[in-house]
């Protein structure tokens, strides 16, 4: 959500906002403009004292409009709010969020956020949709604004850099990549599966797997082990954006086995980095993808498997493939986004926003 508040006050100089910071990164949003008035408040994020701090602070200021950019709402306000629903993951898929509590928390605030809001922005059609599904909201309350690739993605070109990178996680040659946490919906397993297909057909390159996996390695190593593609994988941990852009920009494929996403950043930082990209054909990826990804059937390791292989090897679609990609990133844009948020503000108040509106800042991850 960085990006969209810096893009939002970039082109709004018209009323006066308010932005309530993690007290972790009360900086993390850069401007200078003169209409912007910065609060860390002193409770945390998701706990009972926020239900109480936040109206408070509303109050003080005089604010028309709240928009917080998550899931969750003050349920008191004195004012009317907008509220970001990004997906409805923890609903739609329940085994991502092992404590018990927490998925009965995250659904009650989630359904009361989706009752009270005036006006509901969400990532996606596909998500729209589930929000329909899932929290039985109105459909003409929701407003589908894309969000944008981080500008500090982009092809790195510089052999050195890349090859530092490159050495540091033992990659040597051609290879498919993948970033992500481990997650059941994430479907690594099928990816390993769709990789064995990739090598059997001919095809000559590693697979590389960034991000977190906590106690998921094992297993993928243990099924790397069984299907005997052990020596092929390379598992990198957690990497920073720096060496991301890097490995994205040194792929020959980009894999995206996901069964469940509410957008797809990974399909469009791949993109922004010059990268082909496969896909699942399932949620939003073929939404946000269009025609610049071959999308194929993660759930079949065959199917998936074979259009890693074309993509891999046809030099002909490569090319193809790049050039949708770069038309693809053009439907994309923070600026755009900016400019249909502050519509949605502006519906939200009945078209008379004359005064403070706060922008509820929120750290994400992808």
């Amino acid at each position: 959500m960085k990006c969209l508040v810096e893009a939002i006050l970039k082109q709004e100089n018209d009323n006066e906002y308010l932005l309530l910071l993690p007290s972790d990164a009360p900086d993390i949003i850069q401007s200078n403009s003169a209409n912007v008035t910065r609060v860390v408040p002193r409770s945390g994020y998701y706990s009972l004292r926020e239900q109480i701090e936040l109206p408070r602070i509303l109050r003080k200021h005089k604010i028309d409009l709240l928009h917080s950019p998550h899931f969750l709402l003050p349920l008191s306000r004195p004012c009317p709010a907008v509220v970001t629903i990004h997906d409805v993951i923890y609903i739609a898929c329940p085994e991502d969020l092992e404590s018990k509590v927490g998925r009965v928390y995250y659904s009650a605030m989630m359904r009361a956020s989706a009752r009270l809001a005036v006006r509901i922005i969400t990532d996606s059609i596909f998500s729209k949709n589930e929000i329909v599904r899932y929290l039985h909201v109105d459909p003409s309350k929701i407003t589908v604004i894309y969000p944008a690739v981080d500008p500090t993605f982009g092809r790195i070109s510089d052999g050195d850099a890349r090859e530092a990178v490159f050495l540091k996680h033992g990659i040597g040659g051609d290879y498919i990549f993948y970033t992500g946490i481990y997650k059941a919906r994430k479907n690594h397993a099928g990816l390993l599966k769709s990789y064995k297909r990739f090598l059997d057909l001919g095809g000559n390159g590693q697979l590389v797997i960034a991000g977190p996996l906590d106690k998921g390695e094992h297993r993928l190593r243990a099924l790397a082990e069984r299907l005997g593609i052990s020596k092929q994988v390379i598992f990198t941990g957690f990497i920073d954006d720096c060496e991301l852009c890097a490995l994205y920009s040194g792929a020959r494929v980009y894999a995206c086995p996901s069964l469940y996403e509410g957008f797809g950043f990974t399909v469009l930082e791949a993109m922004a980095c010059g990268t082909p990209v496969v896909c699942s054909e399932a949620a939003s990826l073929p939404e946000v993808a269009e025609d610049a990804a071959l999308c194929a059937n993660a759930d079949d390791a065959h199917a998936f498997g074979e259009a890693l292989y074309t993509a891999f090897t046809d030099d002909e679609l490569r090319v193809e493939m790049t050039a949708r990609a770069r038309k693809n990133l053009q439907r994309f844009s923070w600026q755009q986004a900016a400019k249909q948020c502050l519509q949605t503000y502006d519906e939200a108040v009945g078209g008379t926003m004359t005064a403070t509106s706060p922008l509820r800042e929120r750290s994400l991850s992808h």
